[in-house]
């Protein structure tokens, strides 16, 4: 489904990060994300764990909350990309502060280069976001 050089050796899955505070989000979107494609996921609920979890995990993706306690989104996007090793890895970020634009729906919205999903998107947008990213950082 997902071309990308650096496959997880389970199954030639494509890796994600999954940080977000919200453990029952995590949980159901990481559940949900293995179920329906060749994704391992793992998660991180304090994301001032992300950066060390990121180095030992290696992802393909990262998928990052905007809104955390102790550590925002931003943070956690902005220490990724300042990593030699991690700068490249795709970032989307999840939160409920933004909605599906009513001119593209189903599309993610992108700020400051960064596509933005909404907590409540179709698992569909989701998968599709992932898969845009990933795609466009093998290439």
């Amino acid at each position: 489904m997902i071309l990308n050089p650096r496959k997880s050796a389970k199954k030639n899955l494509t890796k994600i990060l999954l940080i977000d505070d919200e453990n029952d989000f995590t949980e159901l979107l990481a559940a949900n994300l293995e179920e329906a494609g060749d994704f391992e996921v793992k998660q991180v609920n304090d994301p001032r764990q992300a950066l060390p979890t990121a180095r030992e995990f290696k992802p393909d993706i990262c998928l990052v909350d905007l809104v955390m306690p102790k550590m925002d989104g931003g943070d956690v996007v902005n220490a990724l990309q300042k990593d030699p090793n991690l700068k490249e890895t795709p970032v989307v970020m999840l939160t409920a502060l933004v909605e599906e634009s009513a001119d593209n729906p189903g599309e993610a919205q992108v700020r400051g280069g960064l596509p933005f999903i909404s907590k409540t998107s179709d698992l569909s947008v989701i998968l599709k976001t992932i898969a845009d990213r990933v795609q466009k950082s093998a290439s």
